[in-house]
């Protein structure tokens, strides 16, 4: 079989995640970071001696980087999707260092869905597909409707069981 022969990738049609999550992934993001920032304003006002422009030069560069990181998530968040093909599921993410992940059915063993508790409140879920090929292959599929989610997940099972019966 020649190069030439093989399926194409730049002729697949990716599937966007849902909207929703890239605020899901926002408030995560902020959470953390404001709740980061709080135990630290906290701590330092207590020490004794530290310095007033430590404190609000390490806030004020701790809050240019939340906002930063908050940009570049946005920007991300346009390149993720997925596509579920005939023989395999892929998984496309990265603004700076772009990564494809291919997942052929034939490599999974099986897969969940699953609901953070932000996630939850926003109707959405992760797609979680392990494979054969241990933790280094497996994949998460985030920011999917449930409703999709579940519908995917059903796909993979009939795809891996008819596989099996081969």
């Amino acid at each position: 079989m020649s190069i030439e022969e093989l399926p194409s990738v730049a002729g697949v049609e990716w599937q966007g995640l849902n909207q929703a999550y890239l605020r899901v992934d926002l408030i995560g993001l902020w959470l953390f970071r404001l709740g980061v920032l709080g135990v630290f304003l906290a701590y330092t006002f207590f020490v004794e001696g530290f310095p007033p422009v430590v404190r609000w030069s390490i806030a004020g560069l701790w809050v240019f980087l939340l906002l930063l990181t908050t940009v570049l998530r946005y920007l991300g968040f346009r390149i993720k999707g997925y596509a579920v093909r005939q023989h395999d599921l892929m998984y496309r993410r990265g603004l700076l260092f772009r990564s494809v992940t291919v997942v052929p059915f034939t490599r999974i063993q099986h897969s969940e869905v699953e609901q953070g508790v932000i996630e939850r409140q926003f109707g959405l879920s992760s797609l979680s597909v392990f494979t054969a090929g241990g933790s280094q292959s497996d994949l998460v599929i985030p920011g999917l409707k449930r409703e999709d989610a579940e519908r995917i997940r059903n796909f993979l099972s009939q795809k891996v069981a008819a596989d099996e019966e081969e």
